[in-house]
């Protein structure tokens, strides 16, 4: 009977213990739950994998946009690089190269830089949030852009719901129109998904197409006569640290 007793007194401390695990476990889980829905980004986006493009002009390759992701605390940051460059026979006769690294946190804009050759015209950017909004400098003078600006990089569905946008090359705030314009079948890195396409109108003229899960799927826009289009390919190697622009006055 003193077994038995003893046996009996070791089980019952062994269910509270793995009660109390139990109980860990699940306040954990549902910790991580909370802070998921509390991420703006987070909830918007399934995933954050690095998004690679091919580019094409009239069907012909331009070149790439990428862009990686990179989780640091809070912080998410964004490098994006695109590199375009037309030819003729063996003369390149244009060339275009932007790249971007943005600082995101608790769903707002909280640091960028940028830099941009277009064909020999350069252009610098840089943000800092401040108490009255995004505090921008740039080759376009300086100004505060409101605190939940959204920039012209597009990799944020949150794109499609606003009206002004902080254009990246420029360093300036640009009007806009975004209108859903139906679901479509496009290509997602070898696969074809469902995807709504919004037409963009204004300062800029453009088309996006976003899957339902918050994924950049597709973009085309016209450029000096001619059709570019992006085509999403698989996941993409993640780019260098970005050192920031060289600031030119």
């Amino acid at each position: 009977m003193t077994q038995f007793w003893r046996i009996r007194t070791v089980m019952k401390r062994l269910n509270r213990t793995l009660r109390s695990r139990l109980s860990i476990a699940l306040f954990g889980l549902a910790a991580a739950a909370v802070l998921a829905l509390s991420d703006p980004l987070r909830a918007a986006l399934p995933t954050l994998d690095d998004i690679a493009f091919r580019v094409y002009r009239d069907g012909t390759p331009l070149g790439h946009h990428k862009i990686a992701f990179r989780r640091d605390d809070r912080d998410l940051h964004v490098n994006i690089d695109i590199r375009l460059e037309v030819k003729l026979v063996f003369l390149t006769v244009f060339r275009y190269h932007h790249q971007n690294h943005e600082i995101w946190r608790d769903g707002r804009l909280v640091a960028i830089e940028t830099k941009t050759d277009d064909d020999g015209e350069s252009y610098w950017l840089r943000g800092r949030a401040t108490e009255e909004g995004l505090a921008v400098e740039g080759s376009s003078g300086r100004f505060v852009a409101p605190a939940d600006v959204m920039p012209s990089s597009y990799w944020n569905p949150k794109t499609v719901e606003k009206t002004r946008l902080l254009d990246t090359q420029h360093g300036r705030l640009i009007q806009v129109e975004i209108a859903p314009a139906g679901l479509e079948r496009v290509g997602l890195a070898g696969r074809a998904v469902e995807a709504r396409r919004y037409s963009m109108t204004g300062d800029l003229t453009l088309d996006l197409w976003y899957t339902a899960q918050g994924e950049w799927a597709k973009t085309s826009f016209e450029a000096r006569g001619a059709e570019v289009t992006y085509a999403r390919q698989g996941q993409g190697p993640a780019l260098a640290e970005f050192e920031g622009p060289t600031r030119e006055r």
